[in-house]
């Protein structure tokens, strides 16, 4: 099976000419014309076969611009709206391509909720998305995970959880600073610079603790938890570096299967634990790792990456990978464990990639796409 990126099958050319005497604001326009030109037809032109069964068709394109934050209008709903956040941007849009609004200025961000941190350190302001008005909280560093939100505390070595309310509703601190955190729906983790991970239910009580060991140094570089809680998995140690994963087992947390790996990582490491609470995807050297929950899945996943994300189809049995390199990124569908359908590269200029169901919403700083993996 061969197959080409959405806007390969029509080629487009565009020859520049001209002398060094031609003006700046020419070349500029040429290259605006030229970039704009090439989005189009990454996402109009024609779609996708992916495999025999599964094509990405294009829905639509749009330019976003920066905007008011407003009420919404009469009938709409807050249901039905996206958070679109990248380094400098965040706002809201609707799964038609209609824009909620657009702010030039960094959030931590959900579909329910967003916060606005403080620039000179004096706190933060919640806020829902249409309604102008917001509440000022005392959230350093804010961050959404699972849905929730927490902030860091105590120079890095805690955090606190807070309510839709801007309460703030526990915090916790740890012995020492962390290296890595995570969270479901009942629980949150912190792993720690000296090889520890400690839980914490969802109403900040001490849930587990333990320390994975068998490395030289040890060290927490990746974490992820389970939506449901159940599972957790990470990569820990230095010299050897290993991949253990925790299941739960009445109050408590045992190892249900590990494995030392070839990697020597001194930076973090992406770990995730599926929404199928059977597999973990974890970055290799070779590629993507697939390994489930009881160690009798070790497969690998050909696709080279810094960092990645991943999205379950459950109604197909898909997963759809986005994963990141450099300013490089692609879409890679397979089905589990390790069976590579298709991939699809991404313009360089795509800082915002999201999965709901079968639809993928692409963009930039002042763009934004949609596309539909279908089949037959």
């Amino acid at each position: 099976m061969i197959l080409y990126p959405i806007w390969s099958q029509t080629p487009i050319g565009i020859v520049v000419g001209g002398s060094m005497s031609d003006g700046k604001g020419r070349r500029v326009a040429i290259a605006v014309f030229a970039i704009v030109v090439m989005i189009l037809a990454y996402f109009f032109v024609c779609t996708e076969p992916l495999s025999a069964e599964l094509s990405a068709v294009p829905r639509w394109r749009i330019d976003i611009a920066a905007t008011a934050e407003t009420a919404l209008p009469a009938g709409e709903s807050v249901e039905g709206l996206l958070s679109y956040s990248t380094d400098t941007r965040h706002g809201y849009f609707w799964p038609d391509g209609r824009v909620a609004f657009m702010a030039d200025e960094p959030a931590a961000i959900s579909d329910k909720s967003y916060v606005i941190p403080s620039r000179n350190g004096s706190g933060s302001m919640l806020k829902v998305p249409g309604k102008p008005a917001g509440l000022p909280i005392e959230a350093h560093l804010p961050f959404f995970a699972a849905d929730k939100l927490y902030s860091a505390e105590l120079d890095g070595s805690g955090f606190a959880a807070w309510d839709q309310s801007g309460r703030k509703s526990w915090s916790y601190a740890f012995p020492c600073q962390l290296s890595a955190f995570s969270a479901g729906d009942t629980l949150a983790v912190g792993g720690t610079v000296d090889g520890w991970l400690e839980g914490v239910t969802v109403d900040g009580r001490k849930a587990f603790s333990f320390a994975p060991g068998g490395s030289r140094l040890s060290v927490i570089l990746g974490l992820g938890v389970s939506r449901s809680g159940d599972w957790i998995a990470a990569i820990s140690g230095i010299d050897r570096q290993r991949l253990v994963v925790l299941g739960r087992g009445g109050a408590d947390f045992r190892v249900t299967s590990h494995r030392y790996l070839d990697s020597d990582y001194r930076e973090p490491v992406r770990v995730i634990v599926m929404s199928d609470d059977r597999h973990v995807l974890y970055r290799r050297t070779d590629g993507i790792g697939v390994w489930s929950v009881d160690g009798k899945v070790d497969e690998v996943l050909p696709v080279k990456a810094d960092d990645f994300d991943v999205h379950a189809d459950g109604e197909r049995g898909l997963a759809y990978l986005v994963a990141r390199r450099g300013r490089k990124s692609e879409i890679v569908v397979f089905r589990l464990p390790a069976t590579l359908l298709g991939r699809i590269s991404l313009p360089d200029s795509s800082d915002y990639v999201r999965f709901v169901g079968s639809s993928a919403y692409v963009g930039g700083r002042t763009w934004l796409a949609r596309f539909d993996f279908v089949e037959g």
